[in-house]
C-alpha cells in the first residue's frame, strides 16, 4: 500500500474505482490497470481475492446505476484482453432535466465537503498511478465528474461561532487596492453568493460586506457582546448585496468541454453570462482556467487578467 494512503472502506474503494474509470472514457482500463491503480485491489494477497473484490464492486456499481462496459476486439466475454469503461449515459442527467446556477452551487458545496475527506486522497492516489502507467494524461478528463472546488477559508468557523454567540470580532482586511486595516465588527450572517463567502457585519453604524478571501489574519473573538441588529436590517442589507452582484455581469467565451465549460454551464456557442462579487478576485479565479476562458466584457475585467498574466511573466522572466 502506498505511503500516506490509509486502508480504504468499501465506499472509498468504489469512489476510487469510478474516478479511475471516468479518467479513461474511450480506451477503458485493463483489469491489471485497475488492480494496480485502486489501493484496495493492490493490497490483496492473491489474484483470486482481487477478482472476487472486483466482481462485488461491479455488482455494487450496477445497483447504483453505474454500468460497466467490456471492450474486447475478440468477444463480448471478460477475457484477459478485456478493457473496462463506464457506459455512456451512466452520468447523464435524466431526460428533460436542466441544472441551474443554484443547483451547481449546492453541488459544489456538497463536493467541497466530500473533497475534504479521505476519499479525495484515495482517488488522487489511483489517478496518479494511472498517469504513471501512461493510461491517463491528466486529471482533466474528470472535469465533468468532479466540480471545481474552492478551499474553505479559515475565518469561516470563528465567524460562525461569533454569530451564534453574538460576540464582537477583530481581523485584518485587505482591500482590492492592497491596503490592509484592522476591522472590529459584529458578525451578522454568512452568505455564499456567486462563488464567494461573504460576511454581513455591523461596523460602527453601518452594515457592511466582507469577503472571507480578503480576511488576512486570524479572527479574534472579543468577550464583549456585539451590537443589536434587527432581522429587517439584515434582510435589507442582504437584498442590497444581491442587487449589487446582479449588476456585475461578465460575458465569457469558454472552450467547449473544458473544465471552464462545465463549471460555468456554457451552452452550445460557448458564451456565458456570469455575475461576480469582486472583480479583482473574479479575475484571479478566471486565470486558473488559463486559455479556456476569454473575457468578452467588461473591458476592466479583461485588463485585470492581462495585468495578472504580465505580473506572472515578470516574476518568472
Amino acid at each position: 500500500m502506498s505511503a500516506g494512503v490509509s486502508k480504504q472502506s468499501p465506499a472509498e474503494r468504489l469512489f476510487t474505482l469510478t474516478c479511475c474509470l471516468m479518467a479513461a472514457p474511450v480506451i477503458g482500463l485493463s483489469k491489471n490497470d485497475i488492480f494496480r491503480s485502486v489501493v484496495s485491489y493492490a493490497e490483496q494477497q492473491s489474484d483470486s481475492a482481487k477478482e472476487k473484490m472486483f466482481d462485488r464492486d461491479k455488482s455494487d456499481l450496477r445497483e447504483m446505476g453505474v454500468q460497466l462496459e467490456v471492450i474486447d476486439s475478440n468477444s463480448f466475454e471478460e477475457t484477459e484482453s478485456a478493457r473496462y469503461r463506464i457506459a455512456k449515459g451512466s452520468f447523464d442527467w435524466p431526460a428533460g432535466f436542466e441544472i441551474n446556477n443554484e443547483h451547481m452551487t449546492l453541488l459544489e458545496l456538497a463536493a467541497k465537503a466530500w473533497n475534504n475527506q479521505l476519499l479525495s486522497k484515495s482517488a488522487q492516489s489511483g489517478l496518479i498511478r494511472l498517469r504513471s502507467l501512461g493510461v491517463v494524461d491528466s486529471s482533466r478528463q474528470l472535469s465533468a465528474f468532479t466540480p471545481r472546488l474552492l478551499a474553505q477559508q479559515e475565518s469561516f468557523a470563528p465567524l460562525a461561532d461569533a454569530i451564534a454567540e453574538g460576540k464582537l470580532v477583530r481581523f485584518s482586511y485587505r482591500k482590492s487596492t492592497g491596503t490592509t486595516s484592522i476591522r472590529e465588527v459584529t458578525p451578522l450572517k454568512l452568505r455564499f453568493i456567486e462563488g464567494q463567502w461573504v460576511l454581513l457585519a455591523k461596523q460602527a453604524r453601518e452594515i457592511k460586506n466582507f469577503l472571507l478571501r480578503r480576511i488576512v489574519s486570524e479572527v479574534r473573538s472579543s468577550e464583549l457582546s456585539g451590537e443589536s441588529v434587527s432581522t429587517a436590517q439584515v434582510d435589507e442589507a442582504e437584498a442590497e448585496l444581491v442587487a449589487f452582484v446582479t449588476k456585475n455581469i461578465a460575458v465569457l467565451k469558454v472552450e467547449q468541454d473544458s473544465e471552464a465549460w462545465w463549471h460555468f454551464g456554457a451552452k452550445d456557442n460557448g458564451t456565458v453570462e456570469v455575475n461576480f462579487m469582486d472583480e479583482a478576485l473574479f479575475a484571479e479565479d478566471l486565470m486558473e482556467f488559463g486559455p479556456e476562458v476569454q473575457v468578452l466584457s467588461p473591458l476592466s475585467l479583461s485588463q485585470r487578467i492581462d495585468s495578472g498574466w504580465q505580473r506572472v511573466l515578470d516574476a518568472h522572466a
